[in-house]
């Protein structure tokens, strides 16, 4: 079974948040070494870096998981291929004569039937 939405979403704020928390630490121990402390400490300063890069990369890769992982229609590749193995003068695939995305909609009717 394949996980939620929300399950997908918490892995990827799983992930960010392990990301924005390697991010946050480089980035302010560099920041902290270069422009010194700040009237807030060296901790402090480290450990405000550290959450805001946690929160902001956990936020957007919440959002890019559920988005990336949508459930994807499966395409007939061999349908696709409307030019059955012509090439063009430079070697390279010559394009469709029909978009893909009215090739799926056609699938669609076609198993609807």
């Amino acid at each position: 079974m394949e996980p939620s939405r929300w399950e997908r979403a918490k892995y990827g704020a799983a992930m960010g948040g392990a990301v924005g928390l390697c991010i946050g630490l480089v980035f302010g121990g560099l920041s902290a070494m270069r422009n010194g402390p700040g009237r807030n400490g060296y901790v402090n300063n480290l450990a405000q870096t550290m959450v805001s890069s946690t929160a902001m990369f956990a936020f957007f890769m919440a959002i890019g998981s559920v988005i990336r992982t949508e459930e994807a229609l499966a395409i007939d590749y061999a349908e696709l291929d409307q030019n059955k193995g012509r090439k063009n003068i430079w070697g390279g695939a010559v394009r469709f004569k029909t978009p893909p995305v009215v090739i799926l909609q056609q699938q669609q009717q076609r198993q609807e039937n």
